[in-house]
């Protein structure tokens, strides 16, 4: 039987990413147009790095607490889990998405097809439906090397924690060459979209938290800390691009990394509860559906002729658009996402109780 791991608060922190990104998107043209300018609300800047933190927190944990358990880590069973929890919904909405928009003739497809969509977001030639795959190709793309690096340490856990420094390092100092030398060239984009070291922030600190390192249990994890951190990162929209761009995401994510640490032992700010819950369980759908959903929505409000004055017009529109968003996302969760989660359960030989998200 699978040993159980439950990490409180994760779950809200994956709402909050998904809820800024779908936000985020609401009054941008590549995604609809309303017919009226709305405003952004002054949420999380970069909900996709803390979504990535998240993620290398939670798999590098499990692979930790599997590799104690079993003595290794089955590389072929993790890849099983991870094909069982995003390709079903990933190529039902990529399918519905490139063909209701026309849009599966584009040269580019190929690309999201096999998990490379930071490629085309990267040349800027991203189909514009599905342009979000980019980070889950990303996040896919970290998962055909990390696990191996687990495995081969064997359990030398300082070791994994220098590789994971240095990769950290070592895309910073190139970001910052590059960006220096050349400005925002397709090199330093590279570097910039393709966020290894944000997931490699969140890895690290999986790996000081399960030695049990004073530097997570006596710093990352003091509760006044964990406000402060959690205060400037959900309203870090403000002040977020005032920060040189190359270190920008290192800052969301060392940001989210206190605040996942801060939730794990009597926060402050408890995201330890019901709503929360529900929608980090339903997450990864808001995150994959929301395009698609702000495109038709807005075309339907826009064609309805609704004259409301911009700020009544925008609140009404946020509150459309999560409410369609969370709905269409449950129903994919409940019925088309859980029979594969109960499937990918069987090749866990620790399972995460937070959504069976990992």
């Amino acid at each position: 039987m699978a040993k159980s791991i439950h990490l409180p608060g994760l779950n809200g922190l994956r709402a909050v990413a998904a809820l800024s990104v779908m936000w985020g998107h609401t009054f941008q043209r590549d995604f609809g147009d309303w017919g009226v300018e709305g405003f952004k609300l002054p949420v999380v800047a970069d909900g996709v790095t803390l979504f990535f933190v998240i993620s290398g927190f939670l798999i590098t944990y499990l692979l930790l607490h599997e590799q104690e358990q079993s003595r290794t880590v089955s590389i072929p069973k993790f890849y099983m889990r991870r094909i069982l929890r995003i390709w079903p919904i990933y190529y039902l909405y990529l399918l519905i998405a490139v063909f209701s928009t026309s849009t599966w003739h584009d040269p580019n497809i190929w690309y999201y097809c096999f998990f490379t969509a930071n490629i085309p977001f990267i040349l800027t030639v991203g189909i514009w439906p599905i342009v979000h795959y980019w980070s889950l190709g990303v996040e896919e793309q970290f998962y055909l090397f990390w696990p191996w690096l687990v495995k081969l340490t064997k359990g030398r856990h300082s070791r994994l924690l220098v590789i994971a420094a240095s990769v950290c390092v070592a895309w910073l100092a190139c970001k910052w060459g590059l960006y220096l030398a050349y400005g925002t060239n397709t090199a330093y984009r590279f570097f910039a979209v393709t966020r290894f070291d944000c997931m490699m922030i969140g890895a690290i600190g999986a790996i000081l938290y399960f030695m049990k390192s004073k530097l997570f249990t006596k710093f990352l994890m003091n509760r006044a800390l964990g406000v402060v951190c959690f205060l400037l990162l959900l309203f870090s929209l403000p002040w977020a691009n005032v920060i040189p761009a190359p270190i920008r995401p290192q800052l969301i994510a060392i940001l989210s990394l206190v605040c996942i640490a801060s939730q794990l032992e009597n926060p402050i700010i408890n995201l330890e509860n019901r709503v929360c819950d529900f929608v980090g369980k339903i997450s990864y759908g808001i995150y994959v559906i929301h395009p698609l959903l702000i495109f038709g929505l807005s075309a339907l409000y826009r064609n309805a002729g609704i004259q409301l004055p911009e700020a009544a017009a925008t609140i009404l529109i946020y509150v459309i658009i999560t409410a369609a968003t969370v709905f269409v996302a449950w129903l994919s969760y409940k019925f088309f996402e859980s029979p594969f989660l109960r499937l990918k359960n069987r090749f866990a030989i620790v399972q995460s109780q937070n959504s069976m998200m990992k």
